[in-house]
């Protein structure tokens, strides 16, 4: 016959149960549920995405001032965002008429895509060919002949990519192909995630969409290589050596406004009222004399008046002094 606990040993017994559940309950805090989405995983950090941002960081700011210089107006390309979606997610959002370059990787298998917008193109092939530059242009296909009038701008593209890459791992990335219709364009099964590199271009008041496209399979063997400490040595790099010369080159790419004032004189406005047809207006200056030169509103220069050919001209004689900048601000 077993034996019988006492009402001490039974309350002993409660109390050692409790403190034991208590115990546990402190040791195993609660761990809230986290949500995954299994149709889009993200199978690229978070880590790694701020690397490709700081990448595509540079490639931007390179191909503002290229265009900006080739294209003679003021160009700002930004980047926008890093996504990752399936591949066939990408494909049914792309418009046609497109643009749409297959660029082939020695380095890596597969290949990236590279979409812009139409409608830019144009625009580049009008300023390339000495037009006025018309941003409100209807998206159509471009034609063999606008293909090899930009084709020098793309290749740039492709330059200037493989040389932010290069500081990482060299993609030397080259044109493999062009398509109008995206369902042409097969670079990842449906299923395969992409990183999608987001930019838009902006001119003269119009805004022009660009993208890239790397699949998953494409980078996962250097993703190693997109660490924190990557994007550290990148950005001192950058910061080092990039800076200067861009800083310079956007600079000499900047537009600023030049006027000559041939002369001025002031006078009452009962004499303005009674100006005649023939009335001859005395001016404050000689023939003779140099003509003021101001860049931005600012006096920098004194010329003298010219013709070139059937246009008018100033010859620039010499610069404004210390004194005489003293004396005309």
């Amino acid at each position: 016959m077993g034996k019988i606990l006492s009402q001490e040993e039974i309350d002993a017994l409660l109390t050692t149960v409790s403190a034991v559940r208590e115990t546990d309950a402190v040791s195993e805090p609660h761990i809230a549920a986290q949500l995954y989405d299994f149709k889009h995983p993200e199978r690229i950090s978070k880590e790694q995405i701020r690397t490709l941002r700081t990448i595509h960081d540079g490639f931007s700011r390179m191909f503002a001032t290229y265009l900006s210089t080739s294209l003679r107006t003021l160009v700002d390309v930004n980047l926008l965002s890093i996504d990752q979606v399936t591949f066939s997610e990408y494909s049914l959002s792309l418009s046609v008429p497109n643009a749409l370059y297959l660029l082939g990787m020695e380095e890596l298998e597969g290949k990236a895509l590279l979409e812009i917008n139409p409608q830019f193109l144009l625009f580049v092939v009008d300023r390339l060919l000495g037009g006025i530059g018309d941003t409100d242009i209807e998206a159509r296909e471009i034609s063999q002949i606008e293909q090899n009038v930009i084709m020098r701008v793309i290749q740039s593209i492709i330059s200037q990519i493989n040389e932010v890459w290069k500081q990482v791992h060299p993609l030397n990335l080259t044109l493999a192909g062009f398509e109008t219709d995206p369902q042409f364009i097969q670079i990842a099964r449906s299923s395969d995630t992409i990183a999608i590199v987001f930019f838009d271009i902006r001119v003269r008041g119009a805004t022009f969409t660009m993208n890239l496209a790397f699949p998953y399979f494409t980078l996962e063997p250097i993703m190693n290589k997109l660490s924190a400490q990557s994007m550290l040595a990148l950005t001192a790099k950058q910061t080092e050596e990039g800076t200067p010369e861009l800083l310079q080159e956007r600079l000499q790419a900047s537009r600023m406004q030049i006027q000559t004032i041939l002369a001025d004189t002031t006078v009452s406005v009962r004499d303005f009222i009674d100006f005649e047809v023939d009335d001859i207006l005395r001016l404050d200056k000689r023939t003779s004399s140099l003509l003021e030169i101001r860049l931005g509103g600012k006096l920098k220069f004194f010329g003298s008046p010219g013709k070139i050919g059937r246009y008018r001209a100033v010859k620039v004689v010499r610069s404004i002094t210390p004194q005489e900048e003293l004396i005309y601000d």
